[in-house]
């Protein structure tokens, strides 16, 4: 199954480009099975997440937020699977953060941990996340490199994903997962279970990283 697991749209992120409908029809283009909507620091609300799946049936679309933490312009968790306004309340706590998603079984991603100095600033904490991004629509090769080795050094999975702003994110990079997602929690044992690959699309006219 073709994933993105990191989605920003202009709905409720000031640097995303486009409506999420629009998105949607280039995610159907690109044959993906599932999208999870990771706003910066904002949850959709779920009646807002139902309409927009009633509008288009696939891909799946899943929720998730996109995290700034420890008050630090660079460090960032990506929570994929929930709705929750609480993790807004404690972003200022990666550590509390990354308890209450392994208790609600909420997969935790480092997000682009090299792409700006201090990013990778949580691999020092009391709590790790899950796993870490590797390459990106926001990482150049030498950052998603320092993450792999990272990544390894740690014994946690790595993951690619699109961090789309625009359309011209979708279909560089993601994952296909073994088994299918039918919810949005089931990304988390496809992870730890590392029952999944990384892939990489036509990177000629990509965007800047």
């Amino acid at each position: 199954m073709k994933v993105e697991l990191h989605c920003h749209t202009s709905r409720y992120s000031a640097c995303a480009r486009h409506e999420p409908s629009e998105l949607m029809e280039h995610f159907i283009r690109a044959g993906y099975g599932a999208v999870y909507l990771t706003e910066h620091d904002a949850v959709w609300p779920p009646e807002e997440l139902a309409q927009l799946q009633r509008r288009f049936p696939a891909p799946r679309i899943f929720p998730g937020v996109e995290l700034m933490v420890d008050g630090s312009l660079t460090q960032h968790i990506v929570v994929l699977g929930t709705s929750d306004e609480e993790y807004l309340k404690i972003r200022h706590d990666s550590a509390a953060v990354l308890r209450k998603a392994r208790a609600e079984g909420r997969l935790t991603i480092l997000a682009h941990p090299f792409r700006w100095e201090g990013g990778a600033g949580v691999l020092d904490g009391p709590e790790l996340p899950d796993a870490l991004e590797y390459h990106t629509g926001n990482q150049d090769g030498a950052a998603a490199h320092r993450s792999l080795l990272a990544a390894l050094r740690l014994g946690l999975p790595f993951l690619n994903a699109g961090d789309v702003h625009g359309s011209d994110f979708i279909n560089r990079f993601w994952i296909e997962t073994g088994p299918e997602l039918f919810r949005p929690d089931d990304i988390r044992s496809v992870v730890l279970e590392r029952t999944y690959r990384n892939c990489i699309g036509d990177l000629s006219d990509a965007p800047p990283g």
